[in-house]
This record gives C-alpha cells, sequence and structure tokens, in this order.
C-alpha cells in the first residue's frame, strides 16, 4: 500500500502488526466488523497476530482470521518482531502498555481506544488516535482517510 502525504514522506505499507487482547478483541473475543476488514487487507499488506494471550483465546482467532500469531512476552519482544519485518514499512495497532515500544517502532502506529481503554504511553506513541478498531481499519482501507490524519 502506498499513500502519498502531502508535506510529509509518502508512506509505504507492507506490513500490518495487531495486537490482540484489547485491539481486535475484547475479553478475549474477536470484535464485530474486524473479521471482514482484515480479509480486505490481506489482498495488500501481509498480517501478523501479537499477543501474550491473556485470555487464551489466540490459537482460536488466529485460525478464525486465517492468520499468523506470534506469541510474545514483553514490550520489547513486540518492538523487536516489528523491527524484524521492517518497521519502515510497517503498521502497528495496539492499545496497552505493552504495545508503546511496537507503536514507536512502526513506519505508522495506531492506538485504539476501544472497550478496554489505552495506555497513555500507546497514546503518546501513536502517529493516529482511535476509537475503536474498526475506524483503525477503515484508515487503511480508505487511505485518503490517512492523508486528511496525518497531512502537514
Amino acid at each position: 500500500m502506498n499513500v502519498a502525504i502531502p508535506g510529509a514522506e509518502p508512506l509505504v505499507l507492507d506490513h500490518l502488526v495487531l495486537d490482540m487482547n484489547g485491539t481486535i478483541t475484547h475479553r478475549g473475543r474477536l470484535l464485530r466488523g474486524v473479521t471482514q476488514r482484515l480479509g480486505a487487507l490481506q489482498r495488500v499488506m501481509s498480517i501478523v497476530l501479537l499477543t501474550a494471550d491473556t485470555f487464551g483465546t489466540a490459537e482460536e482467532i488466529s485460525h478464525t482470521l486465517g492468520l499468523p500469531l506470534t506469541r510474545v512476552a514483553t514490550g520489547a519482544d513486540k518492538a523487536a518482531f516489528v523491527t524484524a519485518v521492517g518497521a519502515g514499512r510497517t503498521v502497528a495497532i495496539g492499545n496497552g502498555r505493552n504495545d508503546e515500544l511496537m507503536l514507536r517502532a512502526a513506519r505508522l502506529g495506531i492506538a485504539v481506544i476501544g472497550h478496554e481503554g489505552a495506555s497513555s504511553g500507546s497514546v503518546n506513541a501513536a502517529a493516529i488516535v482511535c476509537v475503536s478498531i474498526v475506524d483503525a481499519l477503515d484508515l487503511l482501507l480508505e487511505p485518503r482517510l490517512l492523508v486528511a490524519s496525518l497531512r502537514a
């Protein structure tokens, strides 16, 4: 995905790295609208789920979405994963304290303030803050929304 941002460097995004708990799920269950949006995004970028699996539903969700899953223990693990796949071409979405480093490392960090809230560190680390994962994924599905938020 290539997005020209007036007054800024273009965004070239090949990877989407997603936190699971509190970002695409609530209490371990997928939020409405996530499956369809991730299906559409799979056509334009690779997607990986990162989780410590607080609610024990990671395998089920990974299978349901048809997406690869990487288990992590710390925020540093998440940031290292983003760096390994190519931080300069990655968008990361998360909400928790352990997502802060990942959001900072990624070319585009998006914080989600959903049902479970968001840590102040993640909100401060993000380039964009959304009130739901659906809104965050819609930014990627309709790049003009990114332009509206990121133009200089």
